[in-house]
């Protein structure tokens, strides 16, 4: 049975971790409201780094939103191959109730994982 738990090993923590991902990613999805980077990876988990600038979302609370909703539907998605994803907030995912943003979400992953089965591409 796979785990669904959100624990150290399944985020990208070190600032080497994330420049690895931004310089290699092979896989992109693109939306005005996020961007989702992700490089095929040795470990058994894929692992998830956020990055949610004060520019895009200006209020902590905002933030804190946006953090909770990707790490709740990144935990419950199965990746085939383990992935280094990076997931950055844009100025439009402000504007997103928290329905709108698990959608969007759902989606953003379901194309990450067709991606992943196709090979991979930049394409957004």
């Amino acid at each position: 049975m796979p785990s669904y738990a959100f624990s150290k090993d399944r985020r990208l923590l070190k600032p080497s971790e994330f420049q690895e991902v931004f310089d290699n990613n092979r896989i992109k999805v693109a939306h005005p409201a996020l961007l989702i980077l992700a490089k095929p990876t040795d470990l058994s988990l894929s692992r998830l780094g956020l990055v949610i600038g004060k520019k895009n979302v200006p209020t902590a609370v905002g933030r804190n939103q946006i953090k909770r909703a990707v790490r709740e539907s990144f935990r419950l998605v199965q990746f085939p191959l383990p992935l280094d994803i990076i997931f950055l907030a844009r100025k439009d995912a402000v504007q997103l109730n928290q329905k709108e943003l698990a959608l969007l979400l759902e989606q953003s992953w379901g194309r990450l994982l067709q991606r992943c089965a196709s090979g991979g591409g930049k394409n957004g």
